[in-house]
């Protein structure tokens, strides 16, 4: 039995360029072929000049194949390049016939393949058709406008992932023809070659372009579209950049628009560009009934997973606050969704929304967060720092102490009425739970917005009345990235409530107060006015959020109510200085009174392991303090948060 010789992959590359050699020489003579380019955005001079070379396969059954032939090309050549093939009587055939032909060509600049665009209108014959697979080439590994474009020293500004190779050429024709002043931003195109978009592909991408390029998804907005979109997330979502989408409307691709008009062009693609993942919510929430309490709940747990997976924390935040917005659900219900306070994990790409549900190996990782505002303390360990808090019950503000064990890390909060109203009290309830949660998972600054975020939603609620509290809160960790390890303390602010640092050599504030000092004012317009107390200008509700990151070794933070900042700075120095965070809280009880609200913070230092037992004391010391200040009277109730079932099924 004689073995078949492998091809030559250097024979298959020469019948490719040969075959596109003969189709370049169709093109002109085929008037519809040059309509179907001009349609689509394509001029003649552009379509048949490198780099894109395109041509026209003509009608016949064996033009090609004669062509080829004549040119010393074996049969057997011709069926290895994927360039003929067996009729139903044996005879060779062409693969392309009376189509437009795109040249497909590998990293080296090679032409490996082909996809042509049917030019018959018959209902029975593909749109498009690709070069099946060959000893040079798998489609799932190139994609139709790299090697024409990426590389060498020319980078685009963002890349474009589009649906066909047409869109491709459109766009490119953009970067020509338009001067800096229209087009500012010029993409790259590139589009899959008769596949859906694939891990490899992705990955060469990937290496073609610096690492911080945009790339932009053009989808068309129909039902076929938004599924095309939501699988190329799945392998997209590692894309070293930013990643965008623009939604066009049904019936409509970026070739199309560029026949209409190429500036018209560019400010319409601009103008639909958005965060991918912020489609994919909106597309996801559009499967439900949300006029109805089930599906808006099936669309929250549709929703949440793709915002917990988002590595911009501040993009995490707006979004949680769209959702809340969207859904008319309380905030903390959607924090929750989103981080769950506890240690299961889901599948953020499932096709279904689903209640929560353990799925191992899942990427969408759920976080344990310990509230020590509650009873008791977790093991000092993951503490890692020690702390003492008062807070008589009469007091108009609200502490929390929330502990990451994910991270190691810690965040403090006080938030404290602007008033002693009713829903003064409750905002500043409200806002150090929904802040206290927050803040170990996406930093100080945006759990100062997602707790303003909860307290607008919460008070716009028929018959909640009108709250509104200052807040400062103090993470272990710098910024918005709660990392593993030791870091900087970051404060973020909002109101007059303030924060201290200490170090062995200074004592001072670490914020400023949002306030008009000096003015008589009402804090609210049925508040009594105050006279020399200053405006605020800033709270959780509104204005400003002020952040400062501290550099320095600090030996103790003090986070404290406006009764302490009626004190002398010495005095508190004086209360704090030398001395453990539970003789620190006692002593500033002595010298603030009664309605003294303060959190003392020190921080570990070498060798500084606390134990159970007198984190224990601690706890007990400073509520025996707050005990002897004032007896407990009847807090005013805040309104049940609306609460997710614990199971629904999918509304239809």
């Amino acid at each position: 039995m004689t073995r078949q010789l492998e091809p030559d992959p250097l024979r298959l590359i020469a019948a490719h360029e040969a075959a596109n050699t003969f189709y370049i020489g169709h093109l002109q003579g085929e008037p519809r072929a040059l309509a179907y380019l001009r349609s689509r955005g394509i001029m003649a001079a552009t379509a048949h000049t490198p780099p894109w070379t395109i041509g026209y396969a003509p009608r016949g059954w064996t033009h090609l194949r004669e062509h080829l032939r004549a040119a010393g090309f074996t049969d057997a050549e011709l069926l290895a390049a994927g360039l003929v093939t067996t009729a139903g009587n044996g005879n060779l055939i062409d693969v392309f016939r009376n189509r437009v032909m795109f040249p497909i060509r590998d990293p080296d600049g090679h032409i490996v393949a082909f996809t042509g665009r049917d030019l018959s209108g018959r209902a029975n014959t593909p749109k498009y058709r690709n070069t099946t697979t060959t000893a040079i080439y798998r489609k799932k590994h190139l994609l139709y406008g790299m090697a024409e474009q990426l590389g060498g020293n020319t980078q685009p500004a963002a890349v474009m992932l589009v649906e066909g190779p047409a869109d491709v050429v459109a766009v490119a024709r953009l970067r020509r023809s338009l001067g800096g002043e229209e087009y500012r931003q010029p993409y790259a195109a590139v589009a899959p070659c008769g596949t859906a978009l694939t891990a490899e592909q992705v990955a060469r991408l990937t290496d073609a372009v610096p690492p911080d390029t945009p790339l932009v998804v053009a989808f068309d907005a129909d039902a076929a579209g938004r599924a095309a979109i939501d699988k190329s997330y799945q392998v997209l979502r590692g894309w070293p950049g930013p990643l965008d989408a623009i939604a066009l409307p049904t019936g409509t691709d970026p070739a199309g628009l560029v026949a209409k008009g190429r500036t018209r062009a560019v400010q319409a693609l601009e103008k639909a560009r958005r965060p991918l993942v912020d489609h994919l919510i909106d597309t996801r929430l559009a499967r439900f009934r949300l006029d109805e309490i089930p599906g808006r709940f099936n669309a929250l747990y549709a929703a949440a997973p793709l915002v917990a997976a988002i590595r911009d924390t501040e993009h995490a935040a707006r979004l949680s606050a769209h959702l809340a917005t969207r859904l008319d659900l309380d905030p903390l219900t959607v924090f929750e969704a989103i981080y769950p306070p506890d240690d299961t994990t889901v599948d953020p790409y499932a096709p279904t929304a689903q209640p929560p549900t353990a799925v191992p190996g899942s990427p969408y990782r759920r976080r344990t967060a310990t509230p020590l505002g509650g009873a008791g303390f977790p093991d000092p360990d993951q503490v890692g720092h020690q702390y003492a808090r008062i807070c008589p019950p009469t007091a108009v503000a609200t502490t929390w102490v929330e502990h990451d064990p994910a991270t190691g890390h810690t965040a403090w909060v006080i938030a404290e009425g602007v008033t002693d109203d009713p829903g003064d009290r409750d905002a500043a309830r409200l806002a150090a739970e929904v802040a206290g949660r927050a803040a170990v998972l996406v930093g100080a600054h945006n759990a100062v917005d997602i707790a303003r975020t909860a307290l607008n939603a919460h008070f716009a609620q028929p018959g909640a009345g009108r709250g509104d509290a200052t807040i400062a809160i103090v993470t272990s960790f710098d910024g918005d990235r709660p990392v593993p390890g030791r870091g900087r303390f970051t404060v973020a602010w909002a109101g007059d409530t303030r924060v201290y640092g200490a170090t062995s050599r200074w004592f001072a504030p670490l914020t400023v107060d949002h306030t008009l000092h000096g003015q008589s004012t009402r804090r609210h317009a049925e508040a009594v006015a105050v006279p020399g107390e200053g405006a605020l200008t800033a709270s959780v509700r509104g204005g400003t959020i002020g952040v400062n990151r501290i550099d320095l070794p600090v030996t103790h933070l003090v986070i404290a109510g406006r009764t302490l900042s009626r004190t002398a700075l010495e005095k508190v120095r004086e209360a704090v200085e030398q001395r453990t965070p539970v003789r620190a809280v006692q002593q500033l009880a002595r010298i603030g009174g009664a309605s003294i609200v303060a959190l003392v913070v020190r921080p570990r230092q070498a060798g500084d392991r606390p134990n159970a037992a007198k984190l224990a004391q601690q706890d007990q010391a400073a509520s025996a303090v707050a005990a002897e200040l004032e007896p407990a009277p009847t807090r005013p109730t805040r309104r049940a948060l609306l609460a997710a079932p614990a199971r629904l099924q999918p509304v239809r």
